[in-house]
């Protein structure tokens, strides 16, 4: 890239990342201190942050720091997801016997009737993602009535389908397939986070086939309880990885970077003052001053995104970097490599999928019934389409539903697609 180019992508991406590194940060001022209780690592985390932003205003600061603060960010999060990923197998379990303890509204008409009318709005889809998209979600809410090995065999069958695609791609996949089933775990999952593992072991532990109605209640405030407290980390930590992206790219680029002067100045007085309230950790509303640097502040962004681009085959390492914090994926890894160039070839993947089939056997063992059941239907929700036509989904779906000998799990299948596809009809 010629360097007048790159100088040009460098300015445009300072600009762009101060202003909403300003507009974010006081957004997270706010929400941090509207929070009846904010766990102490994420405090902790925060306050490295105005740390390294207040070294960073005064022209210092050690881009290496940051570095090692995203990378705790990133492991934390992937502690939230992975505690997300198990609680919603078990609430998977949980609504399926749900309507043996609460009495619902009856489901009034018939398999037959239910099917037809799920693919009516199935058929309304004129967008291959969207339906796509769809037929995932109702294959991850449908009843698995699968012995192991049928389910190792549809699970290759589906693997295959990536033969020819790129092998980073594909071992995305399967890190996402063993990380959302409970296959594989972060070793740190207990120590972290003491009472929610004392939840998980709690699920663990339950017999669901033959639960009591205490027994059963116990267990939806562990889902409850634990879900409110992991979104609203979850939240948190989106804030703060957003705010220490933008500030990499500072760092990354503001030796190249030109910058309007009064517009910079602008940003170096809205986060001083923040960090000031920070500091003092002042729950104090912010003054009419910062509005107004708020306000000045507007516009910019969308104004110099407009202008960006990133070119096709790009070789520069800063630029390659600044590309992966831009790119919306708040907590992607920036030393990994992309081996998009090198295919999977179908032996590759058959090799890996066997491999992940071993994983799952030891995973399976010890598991109640309906929680392997439930694993293998998240698996399901990720894994590519491969129905020939509708004629034959049609008949997929009927066959599962009719394949519940629990007319319980039965209704509470059909009362969750019915809810999701309602849902999703709400927002096009």
């Amino acid at each position: 890239m010629e360097k007048y180019s790159k100088r040009k992508q460098l300015s445009l991406l300072y600009r762009c990342s101060f202003t909403r590194l300003g507009l974010n940060y006081y957004t997270f001022y706010e929400t941090l201190f509207e929070q009846a209780f904010v766990p102490e690592k994420i405090m902790e985390i925060s306050r490295e942050f105005n740390r390294i932003l207040g070294e960073f205003l005064e022209g210092k600061g050690e881009l290496s720091q940051l570095d090692t603060l995203r990378n705790r960010i990133i492991g934390d999060m992937e502690i939230v997801t992975a505690y997300t990923d198990c609680f919603q197998i078990y609430e998977y379990v949980l609504n399926r016997v749900e309507r043996r303890f609460v009495k619902g509204e009856p489901v009034r008409s018939s398999v037959e009737t239910f099917v037809l009318s799920l693919m009516e709005t199935l058929s309304q889809d004129r967008d291959a993602a969207i339906l796509n998209s769809r037929i995932q979600e109702i294959m991850g809410q449908l009843p698995v009535r699968y012995t192991k090995q049928k389910f190792y065999s549809l699970l290759m069958e589906r693997l295959t389908v990536y033969a020819g695609t790129g092998k980073k791609g594909f071992e995305d996949l399967l890190y996402l397939l063993k990380t959302s089933s409970m296959v594989s775990l972060p070793e740190n999952m207990k120590t972290d986070e003491e009472e929610l593992y004392a939840f998980l072991e709690k699920l663990r532990h339950m017999n669901y086939r033959h639960m009591n109605k205490e027994e059963y209640w116990e267990c939806v405030d562990c889902i409850h309880n634990s879900s409110d407290r992991l979104r609203r980390d979850a939240g948190l930590y989106l804030l703060v990885s957003d705010l220490v992206n933008d500030l990499y790219v500072l760092f990354l680029s503001r030796q190249e970077a030109l910058v309007d002067s009064q517009e910079e100045q602008v940003f170096e007085n809205l986060a001083k003052e923040v960090l000031k309230q920070f500091e003092r950790e002042d729950k104090a509303p912010l003054g009419k001053e910062l509005f107004e640097c708020l306000e000045k502040l507007e516009g910019i962004q969308e104004d110099t995104m407009e202008r960006l681009t990133f070119e096709d085959g790009e070789q520069d390492d800063t630029l390659l970097k600044i590309q992966k914090l831009t790119s919306g994926s708040s907590f992607a890894r920036l030393d990994e490599t992309e081996d998009a160039d090198e295919p999977a070839d179908r032996a590759w993947i058959e090799e890996k999928g066997r491999e992940l089939c071993k994983e799952l056997d030891q995973a399976f063992s010890g598991m109640e019934k309906p929680v392997v059941r439930a694993m293998m239907a998240k698996m399901f929700s990720y894994l590519p389409v491969v129905f020939r036509s509708m004629q034959e989904l049609e008949t997929y779906i009927r066959d599962s539903l009719e394949s519940c000998t629990d007319l319980a799990e039965q209704e509470a299948c059909m009362e969750i697609l019915t809810w999701e596809m309602m849902e999703e009809d709400a927002l096009v």
